[in-house]
C-alpha cells in the first residue's frame, strides 16, 4: 500500500510537469490549451455543469437555458484559463511592465487610499475575472495580506511558493488560529485581501445575492467595524489574451448604528451589491459552479 508520501509525490509529478509546459509554450498556445481543458471540463463534469447553468438561470442573467449554458460553459474557459495566466504574469507583469498588460479603473477617491501611506484597506473580491492577479498588481502599491487556503500537499505547496514568490503578498493560511491574523494588517497600514462571494459554512449572515438568500462571508464587515478601515471592492477582468483591466469600486465606509449584528448585515449586504454590479459586466469570467445558494 502506498505510503502519504507516495501518494502526496504522485500528485506532485503532473502539476510539475504542467508548469513546465505552460513555462515552455507561447502565451497563445498555452490559453488555448487551457480553454481547451476548460470545454473538456464541461463535459466531464455534468453536476458542476448543472450547478453552474442553474445559478446563471437563478441571478437572472439568461432569458433562457441555452443563453444559461453558454454563460456557464464560458465560466470553465475562464477558470481553466486562470491557471495559465497567473503563471505567465507572474514573471511578464512587473512594476516596469504592468502598463503593457493592465489597464485601470480605479476612482481617484480609491487610488489615493492606495498609494497614502500607513492607510490600511480592505480589498474585498469575487471569484470574477482572475482574481490571483488582482493581488500581484495591487501589491505594487502597497504591501497585500491575503487570506488563501494551503495546498494540501506539501510538495506542491513548497514548489508554487518557490515558482511563485510573492514578494510583496503575505499569506495567512484560511483556518489561521491566530486570532490577531487579520487584524494585524490593518494596525499596521497594509492591504487586506479577502475573497467574499461563497458560502460561509460559519460565522457568515444571510443575505441576499441576485435577490435570493445565501449565507455570506461577514469578515469584512467585522473588520471594517473593528478597525474603521474601508473597505473597497475590486476585480481584474480579462479583455483580451494577457490583457486586464483592474476595476475597483469607491471606498465602502457605514457609520456604526450601535446595532452590531444590524450593521454587520447591513455592510455584507452592500459588498453583495457591489458584487452583482461587477459580475454583470462580465458573467462569463464569474465562477458560477460554486452552490453558492444551499437553500432550496
Amino acid at each position: 500500500m502506498a505510503t502519504p508520501r507516495a501518494v502526496a509525490l504522485l500528485e506532485y509529478l503532473p502539476l510539475r510537469l504542467a508548469v513546465a509546459l505552460v513555462d515552455l509554450l507561447p502565451v497563445g498556445t498555452a490559453l488555448a490549451l487551457s480553454r481547451g481543458v476548460g470545454r473538456a471540463t464541461w463535459r466531464l463534469l455534468p453536476r458542476r455543469r448543472r450547478t453552474a447553468t442553474e445559478n446563471v438561470l437563478r441571478a437572472g442573467l439568461a432569458a433562457d437555458r441555452a443563453e444559461a449554458e453558454r454563460i456557464a460553459r464560458a465560466s470553465f474557459e475562464s477558470f481553466a484559463m486562470l491557471s495559465v495566466e497567473s503563471l505567465k504574469a507572474s514573471r511578464l507583469v512587473t512594476p516596469d511592465t504592468v502598463d503593457r498588460y493592465v489597464s485601470f479603473e480605479v476612482p481617484s477617491v480609491t487610488r489615493e487610499l492606495f498609494e497614502r501611506p500607513g492607510q490600511p484597506v480592505i480589498l474585498a473580491s469575487a471569484h470574477l475575472g482572475n482574481w490571483e492577479l488582482s493581488g500581484h498588481v495591487i501589491s505594487f502599491t502597497k504591501p497585500l495580506v491575503a487570506v488563501a487556503r494551503t495546498l494540501n500537499n506539501p510538495f506542491a505547496q513548497r514548489f508554487m511558493e518557490r515558482r511563485n514568490p510573492r514578494r510583496r503578498i503575505e499569506i495567512v493560511a484560511k483556518h489561521s488560529k491566530d486570532r490577531l491574523a487579520l487584524l494585524r494588517p490593518l494596525r499596521n497600514g497594509k492591504l487586506l485581501g479577502l475573497i467574499c462571494d461563497q458560502h460561509a459554512a460559519s460565522n457568515g449572515v444571510e443575505v441576499p445575492f441576485f435577490g435570493r438568500p445565501a449565507m455570506t462571508v461577514a469578515s469584512p464587515a467585522r473588520l471594517h467595524l473593528a478597525t474603521g478601515a474601508p473597505i473597497v471592492f475590486g476585480v481584474c477582468y480579462r479583455t483580451g489574451p494577457m490583457k486586464f483591466l483592474l476595476s475597483a469600486s469607491e471606498p465602502i465606509r457605514v457609520e456604526p448604528t450601535g446595532d452590531r449584528d444590524a450593521d454587520i448585515r447591513a455592510i455584507t449586504l452592500r459588498i453583495n451589491e457591489v458584487t452583482e454590479r461587477f459580475v454583470r459586466r462580465f458573467p462569463e469570467q464569474y465562477l458560477w459552479a460554486h452552490r453558492r445558494w444551499r437553500k432550496p
